[in-house]
């Protein structure tokens, strides 16, 4: 088999997407990049688990209150969401 048939073999079968990607993640690993980046997404997780578990003792605390006859207009109005940090 000639080099240029082994060329268009390769590029055929997407071989050099698949090593670009191998040398990439080698390349992160040495680097400490994908410990960083897998640390940063558990920490958002770890906060957004906290948010929910927030807003659900919110939901509960005023459907509590509520049911020990408050008035629901008395109590303050959910906050509203943004996209602002």
């Amino acid at each position: 088999m000639e080099i240029g048939s082994l060329i268009q073999l390769v590029s055929a079968l997407g071989i050099g997407a698949i090593l670009t990607k191998l040398f990439e993640g080698i390349f992160q690993w040495a680097t400490g990049r994908s410990k960083r980046e897998h640390d940063a997404w558990q920490q958002r997780d770890t906060e957004a688990k906290k948010r929910r578990q927030l807003e659900e003792y919110c939901h509960q605390l005023r459907h509590d209150l509520i049911d020990l006859g408050l008035d629901a207009d008395d109590l303050p109005p959910w906050p509203t969401y943004s996209n602002q940090p």
